[in-house]
């Protein structure tokens, strides 16, 4: 259900007004009608597609108001320690594969 809540969201809030451009982080064609809608219904709204390293998708970039592929070394460098340590005490470990 990722995929639909987060074309209902891309709707519904470019109906609330609650952005000018939004920033979907996929590479997933499923995807690709709500931002056909968003720009068939709203010519002052944008969306623009990062694609996560190897998810690039031609047909999604051509509908785009723009694209870019966020690379290898920056995804490894935006995701947090090892181990967190939440409020709760709970610990939180990045998996293995992710290193």
């Amino acid at each position: 259900m990722t995929d639909v809540n987060i074309a209902t969201s891309i709707i519904v809030d470019a109906f609330k007004d609650e952005y000018e451009m939004a920033m979907l982080i996929s590479g997933d064609s499923d995807l690709t009608p709500p931002i056909k809608v968003v720009h068939s219904l709203f010519n002052n709204k944008r969306v623009f597609i990062a694609f996560p390293p190897k998810r690039h998708n031609s047909s999604m970039a051509l509908l785009a108001t723009g694209s870019m592929i966020i690379g290898r070394k920056k995804l490894v460098a935006s995701q947090f320690d090892e181990e967190l340590i939440c409020k709760t005490g709970f610990k939180l470990k990045k998996p293995s594969h992710w290193k």
